[in-house]
């Protein structure tokens, strides 16, 4: 067997079904939309997947409702852990739609409804739902996508250690 080399690396993708599996986790994604000025607008979202489309929920008056208004674009990367144990990178980018009124409140309520306790769902409605009058939707038109397998098994090879346990934690 050959050594692997970078695209070896680099375009190790995963699984249709193991990216599913981690847009369908309570990750933490990523959302880009297009500044005026040709820059990146970037900011941390919780978001929901549903029938191939892309949500999260924001005001009217931010910035990444602004954009997603004004330019109709937004991309989302999100990175997670699929339940066969691999670690992933998603990237969506597509056409980016906001929509308000009840059509929002419902769909801001299934994303929060992913992220937080059942007891809690109502009072965090009720907090959110008047602020966060919008939702952003994304249509997808381009995904990528990374595994980082290769790159854990040739590091392992040159470790003494666990590949889990050669990284610095915050508390030393």
């Amino acid at each position: 067997m050959s050594m692997p080399d970078a695209k070896d690396v680099y375009r190790t993708h995963p699984t249709a079904d193991e990216i599913a599996d981690v847009l369908q986790h309570r990750e933490i994604a990523t959302l880009g939309t297009l500044n005026g000025d040709g820059s990146v607008h970037l900011t941390y979202v919780i978001f929901l997947h549903e029938d191939g489309r892309l949500y999260l929920e924001t005001s009217s008056v931010t910035r990444k409702a602004r954009n997603a208004l004004r330019r109709g674009h937004a991309s989302l990367l999100v990175q997670g852990r699929a339940s066969s144990g691999r670690t992933l990178m998603v990237s969506a980018e597509g056409q980016a739609r906001v929509i308000d009124g009840e059509q929002a409140h419902e769909i801001n309520h299934r994303i929060r409804a992913k992220y937080v306790k059942p007891e809690e769902l109502a009072g965090i409605d009720r907090a959110y739902g008047r602020f966060d009058d919008v939702a952003i939707e994304i249509t997808p038109t381009r995904w990528r996508s990374w595994t980082n397998e290769v790159l854990r098994e040739e590091t392992q090879k040159e470790i003494a250690g666990d590949y889990g346990d050669v990284w610095l934690s915050d508390d030393g």
